[in-house]
């Protein structure tokens, strides 16, 4: 049927506007806020659920025990082992906007060229059985990598080449809330008593009457393992020649141009220098 001349058909009704529902939008915000606001109480003042929540004052008896055993483990007549003192990084973050704080300590380890890979493996296998400690290698057989479970987080590293004479296994809690209470700076304590083959070395380097500080941890089976430290000695003219005179009858593991280490006894000694500088080192076993 056709319109009369002139004809215009009206407007469509305007779509109706959907309402909002301001109300849906607050509720989704309060539950929100409410969310954040419960895992922020929660962190703070909930027990843990897993290990590395423990904060570092919790975890530090364990790093302790752990760095015993594997001094223990890594010990041994052909090999001369130095003790270092627990060690804070302060850099690491459990959250980007939570930081957190690593507690870590390092037993140095040095051995004859070729010995590397063998002592690696003696250590991995003179460690507790419940530490879970294996060695594993590349295909070429050049880098060995030694991974142990000390427990409740806390582990042991070592990486080195099969030419390496120095390993460093290091136990480390990984980042841990912070705590009140721990000293995140320790200095080190001054020894009480010194071993006489690090008077020996001291005395051949004309150093007597120098400060000394020592690093300790206790022995799995009783008893403390520990590293006495001098630093900042005058350095001699020759090093090997200077300390001839107290490595007669010691086993010597290492011996370059800046660096002595042997062993007097079951006393682990190294004296390095470095720009004018010697540091002597002695460490007392478990055994």
């Amino acid at each position: 049927m056709s319109q009369p001349p002139g004809y215009q058909y009206p407007p469509p009704p305007a779509a109706e506007r959907p309402k909002r529902r301001w109300w849906l939008t607050a509720i989704v915000v309060a539950w929100a806020l409410a969310l954040a606001g419960f895992g922020v109480w929660s962190v703070r003042h909930d027990p843990p659920t897993v290990a590395e929540q423990r904060d570092i004052a919790e975890a530090l008896p364990v790093l302790q025990r752990a760095t015993g055993a594997v001094f223990a483990a890594a010990d041994a007549p052909d090999r001369v082992v130095t003790l270092g003192p627990v060690e804070f990084d302060k850099g690491c973050a459990l959250t980007p906007v939570w930081a957190g704080v690593e507690a870590g300590r390092d037993i140095t380890v040095r051995v004859r060229p070729g010995e590397a890979p063998a002592a690696l493996e003696a250590i991995a296998g003179a460690m507790p059985e419940e530490y879970d400690a294996a060695v594993r290698r590349n295909a070429a057989r050049t880098r060995y990598a030694l991974r142990a479970d000390a427990g409740e987080f806390v582990g042991v590293d070592a990486t080195a080449g099969a030419d390496a004479t120095v390993l460093t296994l290091r136990v480390s809690t990984g980042c841990r809330p912070q705590a009140p209470g721990v000293d995140l700076a320790p200095s080190p304590p001054a020894a009480v008593e010194t071993p006489p083959a690090f008077g020996a070395a001291l005395g051949a380097l004309g150093a007597g009457g120098a400060g000394v500080t020592a690093s300790e941890v206790a022995c799995p089976g009783g008893g403390t393992a520990r590293t006495v430290t001098a630093d900042g000695l005058t350095a001699p003219a020759d090093l090997g020649r200077a300390l001839r005179v107290v490595t007669g009858g010691t086993a010597v593991v290492q011996a370059d141009p800046h660096v002595l280490a042997y062993r007097d006894g079951a006393v682990s000694v190294v004296v390095s220098d470095s720009d004018g500088k010697a540091r002597v080192t002695a460490t007392t076993g478990c055994r």
